[in-house]
C-alpha cells in the first residue's frame, strides 16, 4: 500500500509539473506563422490603441519597440498588452496563451526580426472588424 501511494504521488507531481509548463507559441509555431501573427497582433494592437500611426504603417511599431527604439507615439507596454488581448481573442490558432515575456524575448525576436521587417514592409495586416 505505502509503495503504491509513493508511485501514486510521482505521477501527481509529474502530472502537475507538465501542466503548468509553458512554452513559448513562437517558438513552437512556424516561424512564418509568427511573423504574421506578430504583424496582425502589433496592427490591432496599434489601431485599437489610437497610436498616432499612418495607416499604411500599422504593424510596425512592434517592431520598434523590440528594436529600442523610443517615439512619443508608440507606447511598448500597452502595445505589448494589446497584443496580449488580441491573442487571447483566439484570431491566430496557438498563440492564445502567449505571455509578455514570449512577445519581449530579444533572442526569438532577433531570429524573427528580418522576416517580420520584410513581411511588414510587403504585407497589408488583417485588421479584424470592430477594432
Amino acid at each position: 500500500m505505502n509503495h503504491l501511494l509513493k508511485s501514486l504521488m510521482v505521477v501527481l507531481i509529474a502530472a502537475v509539473i507538465s501542466a503548468c509548463q509553458h512554452e513559448n507559441p513562437l517558438k513552437t509555431q512556424p516561424a512564418k506563422a509568427s511573423v504574421t501573427f506578430l504583424i496582425n497582433a502589433s496592427a490591432n494592437a496599434e489601431k485599437r490603441l489610437h497610436f498616432a500611426i499612418h495607416k499604411d504603417a500599422y504593424g510596425f511599431a512592434y517592431l520598434e519597440c523590440m528594436e529600442g527604439k523610443q517615439s512619443p507615439e508608440i507606447r511598448c507596454d500597452a502595445l505589448y498588452q494589446g497584443m496580449i488581448a488580441f491573442a487571447k481573442e483566439g484570431h491566430y490558432s496557438g498563440f492564445q496563451k502567449i505571455t509578455l515575456a514570449d512577445l519581449t524575448d530579444k533572442n526569438l525576436f532577433e531570429l524573427l526580426a528580418d522576416g517580420y521587417a520584410e513581411t511588414a514592409a510587403t504585407t497589408w495586416p488583417h485588421l479584424v472588424s470592430g477594432t
